[in-house]
């Protein structure tokens, strides 16, 4: 109704411009008599139309006076689409899959009417169905069907459950298969006749196929700012998913990938993941490690290996690096970490990373601009010393010993297990505002170690605007040296 008032709207502009222009076009002394209201109260007439007899959903014209103002149609007292006002002369009307014999009425804005003298015959064509109906399929499945007279079909039904019609025309049709509760059920096309509603029989028993979503890849870690994927098979079939309780809106949903946002609100912590599908069903991911805040990654040994790190073996010919160890992996983020194992006794770097040449993540410059991160930008990473002591050094914007805290000793031994450390960067090195290109880190054991190997296993080198206490992060800010 709303569309054919727009359309009325608009032709009733149109209709009065022209009046305008051709008034304005005689004696500048002529007196327009007529007031909009007056013009659009105009009552219509019909004075004939053709076809005398016509099948439903087909058009009929309308001919007669002041029938650009009709806002409705009706036939045999059922509603008709205005499918066209070619002028004030005549409609298109096209008759409604439900209409019946009787007369044309129109009725304008003004609530005049018009009413033909004479009924219009609608007739109901039978479809007919010349193609096999399949004996089963899976949901959103798309299914042809082929025969007559199909554009007189009103809607098709898979048990009690109605299927979406994609496409439709007289010699063909597409439809989708429901996501139903019941698997098993007649599918039924349905169609009006004079007497009523009827129906075609397609398939009897027809069996929906309602495959279950497989995930194959949950997210390891989420934050606030980052898009998340999913990925598997189905996953068209999902209804909804919710993180941390609150319910996401999906940015794509395809039937391998699926992604979203994180809801604003969700708290930096541990969060579960539940997909709802079909009716009731549920897949959950339980305690996904969430960020909410400024997070910015730099190194993650599932995206780098080990050579990252540059061991000097003219210091410690025995040195041995590689992914992954004797430990088992941190909580997070993914399935590979950085394995050292120093068998030599010097005060000399043995494996060095510079951060700065190795991440791609072009952020790492700006880690320490004013404002950034909230004027409080923490490192993190995870380290596990297996009971040894190694040397950990960090240098930030140079190389020189003004420019580099280091943590030895005790404060490096986490015992055989991992620890999240974080370390707050700013005024870390005092004397320094910026990171200019210089960010390292340096591995070595002290020239008066005796006991090897000296072992480190490192990962996820990432910085934050505050320490994720909620994942059991430890400041170890201020156990490293002072710098020098």
């Amino acid at each position: 109704m709303m569309k054919n008032k727009n359309k009325l709207i608009f032709f009733s502009f149109l209709s009065l411009l022209s009046l305008a222009v051709l008034l304005t076009s005689c004696e500048a002394d002529t007196e327009i008599d007529q007031t909009v209201d007056e013009i659009l109260s105009a009552q219509p007439t019909i004075e004939s139309f053709s076809p005398q007899t016509a099948n439903i959903q087909t058009k009929v014209t309308v001919t007669g006076t002041n029938l650009n103002f009709a806002e409705t149609a009706y036939i045999g007292g059922v509603e008709c689409t205005i499918s066209q006002r070619v002028n004030s002369e005549t409609l298109e009307i096209e008759i409604a899959p439900d209409a019946v014999t009787g007369p044309i009425k129109i009725v304008t804005s003004a609530e005049k009417e018009a009413i033909s003298l004479e009924d219009i015959t609608v007739t109901y064509p039978t479809p007919t169905i010349s193609s096999e109906f399949p004996d089963n399929g899976e949901v959103n499945e798309n299914i042809t069907i082929e025969g007559e007279n199909l554009e007189v079909i009103t809607r098709i039904s898979f048990g009690e459950t109605e299927g979406t019609i994609q496409f439709q025309e007289s010699l063909a049709m597409v439809v989708s298969i429901p996501n139903s509760d019941t698997t098993i059920g007649d599918v039924r096309a349905y169609y009006n006749t004079n007497s009523g509603e009827s129906s075609i029989l397609l398939k009897e028993d027809f069996e929906i196929i309602i495959p279950t979503p497989n995930i194959t890849n949950w997210p390891s870690l989420t934050s606030r700012d980052n898009e998340v994927t999913i990925t598997g098979d189905n996953l068209n079939l999902v209804n909804s998913l919710s993180f941390g309780g609150e319910t996401v809106t999906f940015n794509t949903l395809s039937s391998t990938s699926l992604s979203f946002n994180i809801p604003a609100n969700v708290a930096t912590g541990y969060h579960d993941i539940v997909v709802d599908y079909g009716d009731s069903s549920t897949i959950t991911q339980n305690d996904v490690p969430h960020i909410n805040g400024q997070y910015e990654s730099y190194i993650e040994f599932d995206a780098y290996d080990e050579s990252v790190f540059t061991v000097d073996t003219s210091k410690d010919p025995l040195a041995v690096q590689q992914l992954n160890g004797d430990v088992a992996q941190p909580s997070f983020p993914g399935d590979y970490y950085y394995n050292l194992q120093m068998n030599t006794g010097t005060g000399s770097t043995i494996g060095r990373m510079k951060i700065h040449e190795e991440t791609t993540n072009t952020t790492l410059n700006n880690i320490l601009d004013a404002g950034n991160f909230s004027d409080n930008p923490v490192l993190h990473f995870w380290i596990n010393t297996e009971n040894t002591e190694p040397i950990f050094k960090i240098y930030i914007g140079g190389t020189s010993s003004d420019n580099r805290r280091e943590l030895s000793g005790s404060n490096t031994n986490t015992g055989n297990q991992w620890k999240l450390y974080a370390v707050r960067l700013n005024g870390f090195i005092p004397s320094i505002s910026s990171v200019s290109n210089v960010f390292e880190i340096r591995l070595n054991t002290g020239s008066s170690q005796d006991t090897f190997p000296v072992k480190i296993n490192l990962d996820w080198f990432i910085v934050t605007d505050s320490v994720l206490t909620e994942f059991g992060a430890e400041d170890v800010t201020d156990l490293f040296k002072a710098a020098g």
